[in-house]
């Protein structure tokens, strides 16, 4: 039994540190919200504010050496990305805006209508639907391994959340067809990241992507209402900060460099950490209880994503 290439650890290390700090956010936004902020402060301003993070980051990692498993899909000029074609920039746009701007808005959308814990466990769906995506664009069938784990992490996931326990009403189930989009849009980000992020760069192709959904967000936020960007009180600033800094451009990152390592398919299973991460940390910071159909729960996810990184020893 071989052991995996370096590459193949660093990029599960790294969408697994992203999935656990991207859990953090709902931590931050409850704080944000008890300064006053509403929803759509914390989500333009967040948005807006992360934008030069992600540009530098994009700098620091601009022209680093790649990884030494190459394809011909992957464009090198002596191990350095070569500058971004329009297409590969145009992509990376609708990407960002795509994902990050109206699945966002629907997410948003549909938390009104429905639970919290209703919300998580419907919007990881999306491994799932980027072993369909994947699948239906390829031609192959996905290995037995990553069929399994999608299964019973999806179970952990439900356990986790207890969205099994809730009844729905007519108007919770049109929630739910805004969180099931918004699962498909990040199903497609995760789709379209794994050969962007080999052309453009991890850095580079979440800076556009942030970018551009950065924008909509601004203007969105500009035409919606009053906006806060000038009267936060100094702790939801500093709030702010770490959201934006912790929660945003860190995980971010890591999971775009992680997908373009071991693909959009594994990476995606990988980041069903989130919801386990989110109760574990609502349980440390803010108290709240876990019951042990959570901790079971908890236990699956983690034993599942396991079972995929052993297999991929095979």
């Amino acid at each position: 039994m071989r052991q995996l290439p370096a590459g193949g650890v660093l990029g599960t290390l790294l969408v697994a540190t992203g999935a656990i700090f991207l859990a953090s956010k709902g931590l931050f936004a409850k704080s944000l919200y008890a300064q006053g902020l509403n929803h759509n402060d914390v989500a333009a301003i967040r948005s807006v504010l992360a934008i030069p993070g992600f540009w530098i980051v994009a700098l620091v990692l601009h022209g680093r050496p790649r990884s030494s498993t190459r394809s011909n899909s992957q464009i090198h000029t002596h191990g350095v990305i070569r500058s971004p074609t329009l297409s590969d920039v145009i992509g990376a746009m609708f990407a960002g805006i795509l994902c990050y701007y109206f699945g966002a808005l629907a997410n948003f959308y549909a938390l009104s209508l429905i639970q919290a814990n209703v919300e998580r466990a419907l919007l990881f769906s999306y491994p799932a639907l980027v072993i369909v995506f994947n699948a239906l664009w390829t031609w192959e069938r996905p290995a037995s391994a990553t069929l399994l784990s999608v299964a019973l992490t999806s179970f952990g996931v439900l356990l986790v959340t207890g969205a099994a326990d809730q009844s729905l009403t007519q108007q919770q189930l049109i929630g739910v067809g805004w969180v099931l989009f918004c699962s498909i849009t990040i199903a497609v980000y995760f789709m379209m990241s794994a050969p962007l992020t080999q052309r453009l760069g991890s850095g580079n192709f979440t800076a556009i992507a942030m970018t551009a959904a950065g924008f909509a967000f601004f203007l969105h936020y500009q035409l919606q209402g009053p906006t806060r960007w000038f009267s936060m009180p100094p702790d939801a600033l500093i709030l702010m900060l770490g959201l934006v800094l912790f929660a945003t451009i860190l995980p971010l990152v890591c999971v775009a460099e992680g997908v373009r390592r071991i693909g959009a398919s594994r990476a995606a299973v990988i980041s069903t950490l989130g919801p386990p991460a989110t109760a574990a940390m609502a349980f440390y910071f803010l108290g709240e209880r876990l019951s042990y159909t959570q901790l079971f729960g908890m236990l699956i996810v983690v034993a599942s994503i396991t079972f995929l990184e052993l297999s991929q020893r095979r």
